[in-house]
């Protein structure tokens, strides 16, 4: 745990974490490159820490960076106390789950890594950028073609309050999809107070587009959802919030993953920003993850990794199938209110009665995220949180199993692995180090091996520095066999290997690297 420092403990007893600082800078500087503060992360960031911004958090004086530097590592952390202006422990943790369950130091890994992974280091940062979203106008959506309600087999049921150019786009995209499968685009409209889209909603409807249900009165997300799920008895049903965009073929995706096996309640696609479901980073919202999400959602289909069984559905789009509705009910109105967490009741209930809730994981689905509630988003988690541990005891302890084992991790790597591999250019492993990246062409992809920090000091990551958001790539150490290393040349479509010359002192794992390449068929260069 960061802050424990035993060893240091036993040494030092009540010595100030600024003192050992001042009077063992060796120790300190040693300290701060464990964890990767040193001066390469923080030149290769554009960061460093503020001694300045940082004294006023911890109300003292330093008498050295690396004084305030260990510090910083042994109580600022802890405390959320900032580094420098720019970057929060605090929220770091609190938007990157993942980062806290690997048991990495915040600043650190933001340095070192997340700076790449398009996570932002405040919530300023990380603030999705609707500037760049294009609202479709009503002469295009009107447009496209329109569904053949008459001949479907499921409703596609979008919940509708406010936020017009998020809603207008979600329509938009699935009446541009290209689908084989008939079905009809159900928008309920919760009496939004946006008189503009309620006017444009009617007008969809009396051309057909979509059909419009209108609440009388503002009655909340999960009623007007219910009403979506009892429109049509017979139907299968795909429940997708109004600030989604889905890409050609993913409904009959989706619903072939429903319909995989008997027992599966609910199925659930890969989105930029759903919780468990989430890429290229879980547990986040992908805002500014640098990803072409239809290109994305291509590979996914192409690579098609299969299903994997989830402790719940994500309701930003999710496929139920209509026996389960049948048998355990719609959502539960009454003791989720407006939302959140409603999807999560009804997935522990069906799995209480034999079903399962599965991940497509060949469909990716975008979602803005937030959007659908604004500010009252962290309020209704807290409650809904509450609400499903009492309802369900364990649920809490079974997501965080779900997360700690990770069983969609291998399914991300394949992703980025495939990502690299779809790009033009031609991947070169390039191992010197350094500045040497660029000296490599416009036409090459330069694939890097990082340093871990800790906790994973030893082992190394690969980064693609000009290809921002791969962070599943397996680490790689000297366990790492050398058939593994050709097969992960392989899978990122290595064609050339660049070493370092004997001045550089070499690689440590140059030798296995050598046998590697030889065994994938990759040219190796000095």
């Amino acid at each position: 745990m960061w802050g424990a420092w035993p060893l240091l403990g036993v040494a030092t007893g009540r010595m100030a974490a600024s003192s050992i600082g001042t009077l063992l800078p060796g120790l300190a500087q040693r300290a701060c490159e464990r964890a990767g503060l040193d001066q390469g992360a923080f030149s290769a960031a554009a960061l460093d820490l503020d001694v300045t911004h940082y004294e006023r958090f911890a109300g003292r004086r330093f008498a050295s960076k690396n004084a305030a530097l260990f510090h910083y590592l042994k109580v600022g952390t802890l405390r959320g106390w900032e580094p420098c202006a720019g970057f929060s422990p605090a929220y770091y943790r609190r938007s990157n789950p993942d980062i806290v369950a690997a048991g990495y130091e915040p600043f650190a890994h933001y340095c070192r890594f997340g700076r790449h992974e398009g996570r932002g280091g405040t919530e300023e940062a990380d603030k999705p950028d609707d500037s760049l979203l294009r609202t479709p106008g009503l002469r295009q959506i009107l447009e496209r073609p329109r569904p053949r309600k008459d001949e479907a087999k499921v409703d596609v049921v979008i919940p509708v309050y406010g936020n017009r150019h998020l809603a207008l786009r979600t329509i938009d995209s699935v009446l541009a999809a290209k689908e084989t499968v008939p079905f009809e685009l159900i928008v309920v409209d919760d009496a939004s107070p946006d008189a503009t889209l309620a006017t444009e909603l009617r007008q969809l409807a009396g051309q057909g587009s979509i059909s419009l249900l209108v609440n009388d009165t503002n009655v909340g997300f999960v009623r007007s959802a219910n009403r979506g799920l009892l429109l049509h008895e017979d139907r299968d049903v795909v429940l997708l919030n109004s600030d989604t965009q889905v890409f050609d073929g993913w409904l009959g995706r989706l619903l072939a993953v429903l319909h995989g096996r008997p027992a599966v309640a609910t199925a659930t696609p890969l989105s930029n920003a759903a919780t468990i479901m989430s890429y290229p980073v879980t547990l986040r919202e992908n805002t500014r993850s640098g990803v072409d999400f239809a290109a994305l959602d291509d590979i996914c289909f192409r690579l098609n990794p299969g299903p994997v069984e989830l402790p719940t559905g994500i309701g930003f789009c999710m496929a139920i199938k209509r026996k389960c509705l049948d048998e355990v009910g719609v959502f539960d109105a009454e003791r989720f209110g407006l939302g959140y967490g409603e999807e999560n009741d009804f997935c522990r209930r069906a799995a209480a009665s034999g079903w399962s809730n599965v991940a497509a994981t060949n469909v990716f689905v975008w979602h803005r995220g937030g959007g659908s509630f604004g500010t009252e988003r962290g309020k209704l988690i807290e409650a809904a949180q509450a609400t499903l541990e009492r309802l369900h005891p364990g649920y809490r302890a079974m997501v965080w199993k779900f997360i700690t084992s990770d069983p969609l991790n291998s399914v991300r790597a394949k992703l980025d692995a495939a990502r690299v591999a779809a790009d033009p250019r031609t991947k070169t492993l390039d191992l010197r180090g350094g500045a040497f990246c660029d000296s490599l062409n416009d036409g090459m992809l330069a694939v890097r091996l990082e340093p871990e920090i800790a906790p994973f000091c030893g082992a190394y990551r690969p980064m693609v520095p000009q290809f921002q958001g791969v962070p599943n790539l397996p680490r790689i150490t000297h366990r790492t066999s050398v058939t593994a290393l050709a097969e992960f040349l392989n899978e990122l479509s290595i064609r050339k290997m660049l070493l370092p010359g004997r001045a550089d002192g070499g690689f440590a794992l140059e030798g296995k690297f050598r046998r590697a390449a030889q065994e994938a068929g990759v040219a190796v260069e000095i």
